[in-house]
């Protein structure tokens, strides 16, 4: 935390001297130690004494989510000692399992607890987390060491919201951690019971946090919302400040800005290293200067994030479905269909050698802890073209109405 509070302090001269270090460093290491970096930078005819400068970083060639699926261990260039294995979630039905050094957690929650120190909330006063840790089966669950209450987004309802009020209320949280979509859903159930509450920091993150959305949070428990914005690979992060902006966290990551997607090159986990990692979202700068963005670009917009959600018999929402696929190894694509509460919900996948019954059922649990055993479920083997692709946009991981609709329109 103390490095990071001294990165906030240097000049954009002293900020971008540090970047090109920690870049050529990082270079360096994954081109001496990486299988898969040797690999593609002998394809690319990319050596070692080519990259000598931060502006050398468009020589290298980028990377992508299909290309490192099932590579992690090629990747990897750290000590067996302190290794964990982190899964990504499948928000354009991919996922991934990618390696973390115990270093560069220690890292992240530094990033994560300066942000927060810095916007209002110390560690261990009160948390309320609305972020999907708990499933169906379990209502909520106090973890007395981080002084968090979890509270489970899939049992909230008209039903259940008296009794969460008055829990939260009786725990008195001074932050709430969560997904938008949930926060929001959290907020229309006080709305609809006439249930008055009051969190003064809220701390969003995970998907795009629209503005309406905002609006009716910030009125309903009366907060101040700090939006985040990552992704599980830890390649990027973009954090409100107390004026509403977005901008980098200094040191974090070097981002390019394309016009339909961002390249990342993760500074801040040199185990795993991400270089020129694409990441499809997209976040409007006003200039493309690449300099200019990497120390304070003026951010217009993000997009690609919006999440959809799984709405249950009872009337209870569940957002974030990308998070069943997690762990979830040998799946290339998949896509899920809801139509009506009262249909199954149908899970598309298109899997690669390896995948086997034991994965299946793991997928199927990974969905049981999130919805239930009242909805049912469909699993169905495809190819790509079984998929459904909207008009006009991009690929979507849910889709809510059935596709001889959609191409009739």
């Amino acid at each position: 935390m103390n490095r990071i509070e001294r990165a906030f302090r240097l000049s954009e001269d002293e900020l971008i001297a540090e970047y090109e270090k920690r870049f050529l460093k990082l270079f360096q290491r994954a081109f001496q130690f990486s299988k898969f970096y040797q690999t593609i930078y002998k394809k690319a005819d990319v050596h070692l004494n080519d990259i000598k400068s931060l502006e050398d970083i468009i020589k290298l060639p980028i990377i992508n989510r299909p290309m490192i699926q099932d590579q992690e261990d090629e990747i990897y260039n750290g000590p067996k000692w302190g290794k964990t294995k982190g899964l990504t979630s499948g928000t354009s039905g991919t996922p991934l399992t990618i390696h973390r050094h115990f270093f560069d957690v220690c890292t992240e929650h530094a990033y994560v607890r300066h942000y927060r120190t810095k916007n209002g909330f110390k560690n261990r006063q009160p948390l309320l987390s609305l972020r999907g840790v708990l499933g169906k089966s379990e209502p909520y669950y106090y973890f007395k060491p981080g002084n968090i209450l979890y509270v489970s987004i899939p049992n909230l309802n008209k039903d259940t919201i008296k009794m969460y009020h008055d829990l939260i209320t009786k725990f008195k949280p001074v932050a709430v951690e969560a997904f938008p979509s949930y926060l929001h859903k959290f907020c229309l159930e006080l709305e609809s019971a006439g249930l008055a509450m009051q969190i003064p920091c809220a701390f969003t993150s995970s998907e795009t946090l629209l503005s309406w959305q905002r609006e009716n949070i910030e009125r309903t428990i009366k907060c101040k919302i700090f939006d985040w914005y990552g992704n599980a690979e830890r390649s990027i992060l973009l954090a409100q400040n107390e004026h509403g902006r977005y901008k980098p966290a200094p040191l974090y990551s070097i981002n390019e800005f394309e016009k339909d997607h961002i390249i990342t090159t993760a500074l801040t986990h040199n185990n795993f290293p991400l270089i020129r990692y694409q990441v499809n979202d997209t976040v409007q700068v006003s200039s493309h200067d690449f300099l200019k963005n990497l120390v304070n670009p003026e951010i217009i917009k993000i997009e690609g994030r919006a999440s959809d959600n799984i709405i249950l018999k009872d009337g209870s929402v569940v957002g974030c479905i990308d998070h069943a696929f997690k762990g979830v190894s040998h799946l290339e694509m998949a896509q899920v269909h809801q139509y009506n509460v009262d249909q199954p919900i149908i899970i598309k996948l298109i899997t690669k050698p390896g995948f086997s019954d034991q994965q299946e059922q793991l997928l199927i649990s990974n969905w049981r802890r999130m919805v239930g055993y009242e909805m049912e479920l469909s699993i169905e083997y495809c190819q790509k073209e079984d998929l459904t692709h909207l008009p006009g946009k991009k690929f979507q991981l849910i889709i809510k109405q059935d596709p001889k609709f959609i191409a009739q329109k």
